[in-house]
């Protein structure tokens, strides 16, 4: 089992030479995670390792990560949107680590949109592909971690999945709306149009085509955005 420090040092360098970076397989220009980019950039993002060997270890990285997503604080301004928690699980094996990591995010994630921030899940493997090119893995890292950040308006793109139910998803269209509808400008506006039309057929006629039709990846594409932003 590696040291504490070895895996948050290669989470930092992980962070620095793949996230914040341009990549070959990324399908777009620009860093696989502007956000994270730009955070680095301003000294916004801490990283901290939490041990998750002790008994109710699932409870002990819960409350680390509510409290990061607390001293987000509610209206982040300027410089401040770019603050970023990063958590990295030590003292036990890494499936134990990522399964937890995952069980937390599962368990912030709705009320973490609710109060307009974000919370994501990485780990070595993990399978959700990227937008511009299904088989690039932007959430694979070295380590397992969780990161909270605030929202910011490309997270339209995560809200929207068509695995997300559709009362889920029109409740966190509601979110993103709140806070940027009034500025929100093509292709946000047109993708959060059709994905909340989407989402309201789907709870009035059953199961439809849902976010990923033909107008949605039309939007996705335009905004030329990548699954990791969500870091």
């Amino acid at each position: 089992m590696e040291s504490q420090s070895d895996l948050v040092g290669e989470t930092a360098a992980w962070l620095r030479s793949f996230l914040t970076r341009p990549h070959a397989d990324l399908g777009r220009k620009g860093a696989v995670c502007p956000f994270m980019e730009q955070s680095l950039k301003l000294g916004r993002a801490a990283l901290s390792s939490v041990d998750v060997s002790v008994t109710l270890c699932h409870r002990l990285l819960e409350t680390t990560a509510r409290s990061a997503l607390a001293r987000l604080g509610e209206d982040a301004a300027g410089d401040n949107v770019y603050n970023a928690f990063v958590m990295v699980p030590v003292g036990t094996d890494e499936s134990t680590r990522a399964a937890i990591v995952l069980d937390v995010q599962q368990e912030l994630k709705a009320e973490a949109i609710a109060a307009g921030k974000m919370v994501g899940e990485f780990f070595p493997g993990h399978p959700m592909p990227g937008i511009h090119n299904p088989s690039f893995r932007p959430l694979a890292a070295p380590h397992p971690l969780l990161a909270v950040r605030t929202m910011v308006i490309t997270d339209i793109l995560f809200l929207v999945f068509p695995s997300i139910p559709p009362a889920d998803r029109l409740a966190y269209l509601d979110v993103w709306h709140s806070r940027f509808g009034d500025s929100a400008v093509a292709p946000w506006a047109q993708l959060y149009e059709t994905s909340r039309a989407q989402a309201e057929q789907e709870l009035g006629a059953g199961p439809q085509e849902g976010p990923g039709g033909p107008a949605d990846e039309d939007a996705r594409s335009e905004a030329g955005e990548d699954v990791s932003a969500r870091a």
